[in-house]
């Protein structure tokens, strides 16, 4: 990242066979970095000044990024333009002669791609330059260059954030903050008490951190925002399954892209219900956790893509192992709401009922009802789709005389609106299963979940179909067995 002019060699020339070897490590071996110093080297355009007392190197990195290489002759950008060797000169960043060994041989471990020109014509300019960067900051030879730069400048403005400290405060567990210029926030860990820490923010490129994940039961933590001018908002963390008899976690929320171009962070999945357990005669389990809300994706820039909404957590498993016993599952968690965006994201999935089972004879055995799909994220362009309904738990019955009913299925999330066109409605999910095994048994199966409506545009969004009726089973003698009812269909936006 500290190439924006050709550096001298000092006192230490370089042979011609070893600018020829030195370029065969940068780029004739199509090094990421090597290309990424490149680029740094080449006429490009004005960008805003630095946050800090940097000396102009914000700008001239900065430069690099905004002017790229569009419009500029194979004899400008290519890798024959420039001695690449001679940035490999310790000299130039306040190192003694005595490292040169040591960065000769960082060279030869950047991380390496085939041709990194051909690359970036088979990536997105973001995604290239992002590949770029981190090839660069977690290089050997990269982060001397940036910790020069950093001590130089007297601020951190190169290098990715320290991630959370796990097992400590949510203040510990929190990711830190990438550089000022370039780099990605560091992610969150999970604190003592179970809650996941925030991702740390990108500073002006870069993407945020990802939130850390919740444990027994804990939240997970929000994802990092994007940087100003480019980079993506960090993920949401997972939340922790529960504990026995306690709900899931919530997901943590995907962050926010501030770039026009960045893409909202995904929603964090909820964490599983807790299960629980009724062994004794006349036993009653009917406490299972209920699922964690999947988190909201993250909004994405005025042209990038909204984050997807987390998955709900499914309901916990319920178990009744003596006679006459009764076991309920718990309920799903429905799906995140989808994150706002050119292209709104899309809704999650909404969490599955949990699985009930009756053992005994006489038993009862109800599975949980499912959680609904996510809405779609509105788009200023396209809404995003709602998303699918979770399926409703099942139910079992090992014994004689056993009850079984399936769980009733999520509803398909709602479309986003777009102003040229509305997003679809999710699909309804599937009904609960129901089977009694024994002789005078009866099972009847849950009902499929509704299709979600479609969302507003000037092309409205389709409503999603209807989820399958619970099918139900009785295989003892004198049993009894009906299935659910499909779910209707969606209207249009």
């Amino acid at each position: 990242m500290a190439g924006h002019r050709r550096i001298g060699t000092g006192g230490h020339r370089q042979t011609r066979n070893t600018k020829t070897r030195r370029r065969a490590r940068v780029v004739g071996a199509g090094t990421a970095a090597g290309a990424f110093l490149a680029f740094g080297m080449t006429p490009l355009a004005t960008t805003p000044s630095a946050h800090a007392d940097d000396f102009g190197l914000g700008d001239l990195i900065a430069n690099l990024i905004t002017g790229g290489m569009a419009g500029l002759p194979d004899s400008v950008v290519g890798p024959s333009a420039f001695d690449l060797g001679s940035l490999l000169d310790p000299g130039a960043f306040g190192l003694g002669a005595d490292h040169a060994t040591t960065l000769a041989a960082s060279a030869d471990a950047l991380p390496s791609v085939s041709d990194p020109f051909a690359a970036a014509s088979s990536q997105s300019t973001d995604d290239f330059i992002q590949t770029l960067e981190q090839d660069w900051i977690t290089s050997p030879f990269g982060h001397q260059v940036d910790s020069f730069i950093n001590t130089t400048s007297g601020e951190f403005l190169i290098g990715n954030g320290t991630n959370g400290t796990p097992d400590s405060t949510l203040a510990a567990a929190d990711g830190g903050n990438g550089g000022l210029l370039f780099g990605d926030g560091g992610n969150g860990a999970t604190d003592a008490a179970g809650q996941g820490g925030t991702g740390g923010n990108a500073g002006d490129y870069g993407d945020g951190g990802m939130g850390g994940n919740g444990a027994d039961g804990g939240a997970g933590g929000m994802g990092g925002t994007g940087g100003t001018l480019m980079g993506d908002g960090g993920n949401g963390g997972n939340g922790g399954d529960g504990l026995p008899g306690e709900d899931g976690g919530l997901g943590g929320a995907g962050g926010n892209a501030l770039a026009a171009s960045g893409d909202g962070g995904n929603g964090g999945n909820g964490g599983v219900g807790g299960e629980v357990t009724a062994n004794g005669t006349g036993g009653v389990a009917t406490g299972a956790g209920t699922g964690g809300d999947g988190g909201t994706g993250g909004n994405g820039g005025t042209d990038g893509v909204g984050g997807t909404g987390g998955n709900g957590g499914a309901g916990g498993e319920a178990t009744a192992d003596g006679s006459g016993g009764t076991a309920t599952g718990g309920i799903g968690g429905d799906g995140g709401t989808g994150g706002t965006g050119a292209t709104g994201g899309t809704g999650g999935i909404g969490g599955a009922g949990g699985e009930a089972t009756a053992n005994g004879q006489g038993g009862t055995a109800t599975g949980g009802h499912a959680g609904d799909g996510g809405t779609g994220g509105a788009g200023t362009v396209t809404g995003g789709d709602g998303g699918t309904g979770g399926a409703g738990g099942e139910a079992t019955s090992n014994g004689m005389d056993g009850m079984t009913t399936g769980g009733n299925a999520g509803n398909g999330g709602v479309g986003g609106a777009g102003t040229t066109t509305g997003g679809d409605g999710g699909t309804g999910g599937a009904g609960g299963q129901a089977t009694s095994h024994g002789s005078g048994g009866n099972a009847q199966g849950g009902n499929g979940g509704d299709g979600g409506n479609g969302g507003a545009g000037t092309t409205v969004g389709t409503g999603g179909d209807g989820g399958a009726a619970g099918t139900a089973t009785a295989t003892g003698s004198g049993g009894t067995a009906t299935n659910g009812s499909h779910g209707t269909v969606g209207s249009s936006g």
